[in-house]
């Protein structure tokens, strides 16, 4: 994918770093091998990498906010003036290295950036709001003040507690509780503790911003609108998300595989899961070129037509395992295909 130039929200971002600067008392050579044979393909760009920075300070100070708004008035106020060297203090600690948190970070950077190369017109999410069916109506409803929640004052979309999964959602909070414990007295950690318990009570995966683009592609493909005019419609507005779970709908497959494939160069996979035509599988390299390289477009529907229907049926029946069996087989080495 071809980097994007947003702006830089430089407070929310980490501090750059001075390669010729010697880090004293620290052993850089584990941190410089990792980086130095790093494929170039999987390495992040500095866009990428400010703006997952400064989406998972924000999560940390809304995790933050809804803790101290849990304390005691007089707690509360101390704890106020610890908020601000929270993200800094879980990072040196390591206690935001989590799997299942960066990933969340990373699809929000990936839908940034394919949707900053849309050709933008009229907005099909736009017009369903006002559908004739109330499901899809509400649905579409829905996913527009999500997304509009989640934008921030440069326009990118970014992410919400409730959009980290629940395994990750306790160990946030307790991280960020125990981060404030350190700066507070030593009697605060009951109330803390309590705090924890009412932040995490009011965490809710329902509520996740990939829940609400599955509904409204629920919604699209049980009515009898997630037809290949709808997907070319989507891939022509840059709607990413959207589009993909569209897709995922049609193939019969969990939407979290089908964001991989669609951003991991097996879109035209995707689209023969989806049994979509041909012309709409150009439609979506056309529109989401950046996603398969420049130029590649041509090489990329030529791998549409080259997918024999045996090897769709058999990725389609490996797609619908367990995803636990399916890691369990990966450990193996007996893997699909």
């Amino acid at each position: 994918m071809m980097p994007v130039e947003w702006p830089l929200a430089a407070g929310a971002a980490d501090r750059p770093v001075d390669p010729a600067r010697p880090h004293a008392g620290r052993d850089r050579l584990p941190a410089v091998m990792t980086d130095f044979f790093l494929d170039e393909a999987s390495r992040l760009t500095d866009e990428e990498r400010a703006l997952m920075a400064a989406m998972l300070r924000s999560l940390v100070l809304e995790v933050a906010d809804e803790l101290i708004s849990q304390l005691p008035p007089l707690l509360g106020a101390k704890a106020e003036h610890l908020r601000d060297g929270l993200y800094r203090q879980l990072r040196n600690a390591g206690l935001l290295e989590r799997q299942g948190l960066v990933s969340l970070l990373l699809r929000r950077a990936d839908e940034q950036q394919l949707s900053g190369h849309a050709h933008r017109g009229t907005s099909m999410l736009g017009s369903l709001v006002g559908d004739q069916d109330g499901s899809v109506a509400e649905s579409a409803m829905a996913l527009t003040l999500a997304r509009g929640r989640r934008l921030d004052k440069f326009g990118r979309l970014g992410a919400e507690f409730d959009d980290v999964a629940a395994e990750d959602a306790v160990a946030l909070v307790n991280s960020v509780a125990a981060a404030l414990w350190h700066g507070l007295d030593s009697d605060s950690e009951m109330a803390l503790i309590e705090a924890v318990r009412a932040v995490l009570a009011r965490h809710d995966e329902g509520r996740r911003l990939e829940a609400t683009v599955a509904s409204l592609a629920r919604g699209l493909e049980s009515t009898g609108r997630g037809d290949d005019g709808m997907v070319a419609t989507l891939a022509g507005e840059g709607d990413a998300a959207l589009l993909a779970g569209l897709l995922a709908r049609r193939a019969g497959i969990d939407p979290d595989d089908a964001w991989r494939m669609f951003t991991s160069g097996e879109a035209m996979m995707l689209a023969r899961l989806a049994g979509c035509e041909r012309a709409t599988a150009a439609q979506i390299l056309a529109a989401f070129e950046p996603m398969s390289g420049a130029h590649s477009a041509e090489r990329f529907i030529d791998r549409f037509d080259g997918i024999d229907d045996a090897v769709v049926e058999e990725r389609r029946h490996w797609l619908r395992l367990d995803p636990h069996y399916r890691t369990a087989r990966q450990a193996f080495g007996l893997a699909h295909g």
